[in-house]
């Protein structure tokens, strides 16, 4: 048996190749939306993809289901969602697949989503008994699907779902080899480990919240959600209905300055990938800077809306072209133009923005000198209570994009994170609304508390 998992940096997402090259086929499960690499492999390796297997409709990443089927022309399989709108084979409790030496068992372990499915993986060539267990976003390597992306009035349903379908996969045996849809980075899930699979056996000894009795699992798992970014029902939703072909979408524009100046006045909005120091210099008014990372994609799909139209800056083509992919691969089809940096704006004559980098000595002495200068800490809860300026105000990142904060716009502000990158998405974001005096702190609480005192 031929078994490859593939992980997608930043945003956790984990999918897999199986294949029994002796048979020459193949099955991919949970395909992220370029799918090269699978038809590559599989070709490398004697195979052909036959199948094209979703363990659920994912919320955090568009599915390549689509473009792989149109590729290779492999039949879709999913669990029995009646919303799905694309032709797919609908799979139930104990159904199976099987090629070659390979066996595929499936059961309907909803919670994650109401129509999840795990699967059995059996090598016949070595045993009639399963080795592994492809869990989708019910069981993570350290932690469990989140319940609430189905919606707040199932809710109840899904936690009693999920619960059920976690006692139904830790009665598997031990040895069995775990590995889900998510690994660190994912937001289905919170505190998933960076390790990218584990036993059935491991799990029900260190995650804790295995064996915790229904009431307590309810109390904790509805504690707190992690944060939904906004693009998540747009991913839901396009995923039910099948993703468009890439080859169907807006073809990428080079814009010049007339043309931006138009796409800004038609509420365009622009994101500059460059890093935090270049966009602090000089950029096109009203943009976002979201510096090109693993992580942009979760940060843009915090920030920006999915239906809006976007134009990206960057350094290099090359920037460009891997931030299409990234962004993609999370629902924004709508990204039509870009300019490789912004020298033809400037010798155009236009005005430039400014977002001032200032160094954690600066910000110190700024905080002795005057009283009235605002501290604004964008990161996380825990982060918060990890040790903060005395000074400042939390209020995490997500929050600040949706919601308006409590000061004036010509109040003095300097933004604050962990490192400087989400402080200057956070300062860009307030920028746009016309908050004149904001400042960026590089280097962020990991420089500030090398030198200075935090309180908790």
């Amino acid at each position: 048996m031929f078994f490859k998992q593939f992980k997608v940096e930043g945003i956790g997402c984990l999918s897999y190749l199986i294949g029994c090259p002796a048979s020459g086929e193949a099955v991919v499960v949970d395909p992220k939306r370029d799918i090269e690499d699978y038809i590559e492999i599989a070709q490398e390796n004697g195979m052909v993809i036959k199948s094209i297997i979703e363990t659920h409709v994912h919320a955090d990443h568009i599915s390549g289901a689509q473009e792989l089927a149109s590729k290779t022309g492999a039949k879709i399989f999913i669990g029995g969602d009646p919303d799905i709108k694309y032709s797919h084979i609908k799979i139930r409790e104990n159904d199976k697949l099987e090629f070659g030496n390979v066996l595929l068992s499936f059961l309907e372990t909803p919670g994650h989503t109401p129509y999840s499915i795990s699967i059995l993986v059996t090598d016949k060539s070595r045993s009639d008994k399963p080795e592994m267990v492809l869990t989708g976003d019910l069981l993570f390597v350290g932690s469990i699907g989140r319940p609430d992306l189905a919606g707040k009035e199932i809710l109840e349903e899904q936690v009693k779902n999920l619960y059920t379908s976690l006692q139904k996969i830790i009665s598997l045996p031990d040895y069995l080899e775990v590995y889900p849809a998510h690994g660190e980075g994912s937001l289905c899930g919170s505190g998933i480990s960076g390790k990218s699979s584990s036993t059935i056996g491991f799990e029900k000894a260190t995650n804790k919240i295995l064996n915790l009795s229904f009431e307590d699992f309810r109390k904790e798992i509805t504690s707190s959600f992690p944060h939904r970014p906004k693009n998540f029902t747009h991913i839901i939703n396009t995923n039910k209905e099948g993703a468009k072909l890439l080859k169907e979408l807006p073809k990428l524009k080079h814009f010049y300055v007339n043309e931006i100046k138009s796409f800004i006045e038609t509420g365009g909005v622009i994101i500059d990938l460059r890093d935090a120091t270049s966009f602090g210099g000089a950029h096109i008014p009203g943009s976002i800077n979201i510096g090109l990372t693993d992580k942009s994609p979760t940060w843009l799909g915090t920030t920006v809306e999915p239906d809006k139209k976007i134009m990206l800056v960057a350094n290099s083509f090359e920037d460009i072209n891997k931030a299409l992919t990234l962004f993609r691969r999370v629902g924004y089809d709508n990204i039509v133009g870009y300019s490789i940096g912004i020298n033809s704006w400037i010798l155009a004559g236009e005005d430039t923005g400014f977002l001032p980098q200032i160094s954690i000595h600066s910000l110190k002495h700024v905080l002795e000198k005057y009283g009235n200068h605002n501290v604004i800490d964008v990161r996380s809860e825990d982060e918060w209570n990890s040790g903060h300026i005395k000074e400042a105000l939390h209020i995490p990142l997500e929050k600040l994009i949706d919601s308006e904060i409590n000061l004036g716009v010509e109040d003095h502000i300097s933004v604050i994170c962990g490192s400087g990158y989400r402080s200057n998405i956070a300062a860009s974001v307030l920028k746009t609304r016309g908050y004149k005096n904001v400042y960026s702190v590089i280097g962020g609480m990991t420089a500030w508390k090398r030198k200075f005192e935090v309180v908790y």
